[in-house]
């Protein structure tokens, strides 16, 4: 009896010791993950000319949720007219999943 309880306990404890070594994103990390989401959502849109229209995810701010990543992003946009080229700096608000597959655009 001795025995199987020895057994089991070792194995919960190599269970629970695999899955707290589990590693997770510093700030840093997420932050860059999330800039490239953004970039990503921003630059292959449907709708978007990516030969005139580029934009630039400069800074992210975030709030970490229990399902997505609430963040407000200063973001550059470079649009090519036949005349001039329009250089623009401004603000965007999203929510992005916490695999940062999906984008969803509030403003």
């Amino acid at each position: 009896m001795y025995k199987k309880f020895r057994t089991i306990s070792i194995c919960l404890f190599g269970v629970f010791l695999m899955f707290s070594c589990i590693k997770k994103h510093g700030r840093k990390e997420t932050e860059e993950n999330l800039k490239t989401a953004m970039e990503q959502s921003l630059n292959h849109q449907p709708q978007t000319d990516t030969s005139t229209t580029k934009f630039n995810v400069l800074e992210v701010s975030f709030y970490e949720g229990p399902k997505v990543y609430t963040c407000e992003f200063k973001v550059n946009l470079k649009q090519k007219m036949p005349d001039r080229l329009v250089d623009t700096t401004g603000y965007m608000k999203a929510e992005i999943s916490k695999d940062f597959n999906t984008v969803s655009r509030i403003y």
